[in-house]
């Protein structure tokens, strides 16, 4: 957590992500997290508690996971039904159009109480619905990952940041200074029967 919050803060001008139409620096991501760090603070989440995120490939996905994480929260990425059966204790989402908490607990915590944690945990779901973390690999990058010698890269992100693979590639894009590129699928207009048809 040390070392991506010093990427971050010291990354300045250079563009962490872009994602359609705009971009954001590595400043302004850090900005952007010690907002939504203070806001998850507001809203009472604390060490011990389980937060489900649910989102698109946007910056505030990743962003969510890192903050509330900083409150010594375990993070899971869950949809559907899949956030009934966790039952966590908050639901947040990313989407910048709605509402950034879905479901909370309301329980507060008191500013003595906060620590940086010592570990993190993210989990996601498999197709058996259990929960699985890859915290080793989380731990590899911040131990190895350096920033490439010739300069950032751009990176495609594909994958959904939901998923252990889009999330793993995030973190270890940022860690080495990249530009993370959020790809979102567009889904393709549908013909009706009554579409006249092309000529001959």
């Amino acid at each position: 957590m040390t070392r991506i919050l010093d990427v971050l803060c010291d990354g300045g001008d250079k563009i962490a992500f872009a994602h359609q139409s705009r971009s954001m620096s590595y400043q302004e991501t850090f900005d952007t997290l010690r907002r939504l760090h203070g806001t998850l603070k507001n809203e009472g989440i604390s060490p011990g508690q389980t937060v489900a995120i649910t989102g698109g490939n946007m910056p505030e996905t990743i962003l969510l996971q890192i903050a509330a994480q900083l409150r010594g929260a375990r993070v899971a990425h869950v949809e559907g039904s899949a956030i009934e059966e966790l039952a966590p204790d908050h639901v947040l989402s990313s989407d910048p159009a709605g509402p950034l908490l879905l479901a909370g607990s309301g329980t507060k915590t008191r500013q003595s109480d906060i620590v940086m944690p010592r570990s993190v945990e993210t989990v996601f779901p498999t197709e058996g619905g259990k929960l699985v973390s890859y915290n080793e690999i989380y731990e590899e990058f911040a131990r190895t990952v350096e920033p490439r010698p010739d300069g950032p890269q751009q990176v495609l992100l594909i994958a959904p940041m939901s998923h252990p693979i889009g999330n793993r590639i995030t973190v270890k894009a940022l860690l080495a200074g990249d530009t993370v590129v959020l790809h979102e699928r567009v889904p393709e207009p549908l013909q009706t029967e009554t579409a006249t048809p092309p000529a001959i």
